[in-house]
């Protein structure tokens, strides 16, 4: 993105699933000081993060996953409905994780241009 859209990047790395919750107060920060999408892959799907909502006394967080691999009309009930755009706990009431354990994610932060 740098070098084809002259935006610049902050990434990060996690070695496992299980690490993206620890990572919720940064991406807090990224959301309130520059509120640019995340892009997020790695050895497994690739998502767009819109938002994360996170709780600084409980270190509880949900994150705002829209999936882009959505194909189909702009229906937002039918997108919201099907699963591609919803708030995603790392780990559901069934004890099942949206995020693998056992794969790495990179995230993609696009920092706004500082304007004088």
């Amino acid at each position: 993105m740098n070098w084809i859209l002259q935006v610049s990047c902050k990434i990060i790395n996690v070695r496992s699933g299980d690490e993206l919750p620890e990572k919720c107060r940064e991406l807090a920060r990224h959301f309130e000081t520059q509120g640019t999408p995340v892009m997020i892959g790695g050895g497994v799907l690739a998502y767009t993060l819109l938002g994360v909502d996170y709780n600084e006394a409980s270190g509880d967080c949900a994150f705002l996953i829209l999936d882009p691999h959505y194909t189909g009309t702009d229906d937002l009930k039918k997108i919201v409905n099907g699963g591609w755009c919803g708030w995603k706990k790392s780990v559901d009431s069934k004890g099942r994780s949206f995020f693998l354990k056992d794969k790495f994610y990179n995230l993609l932060l696009p920092q706004r241009p500082n304007m004088v």
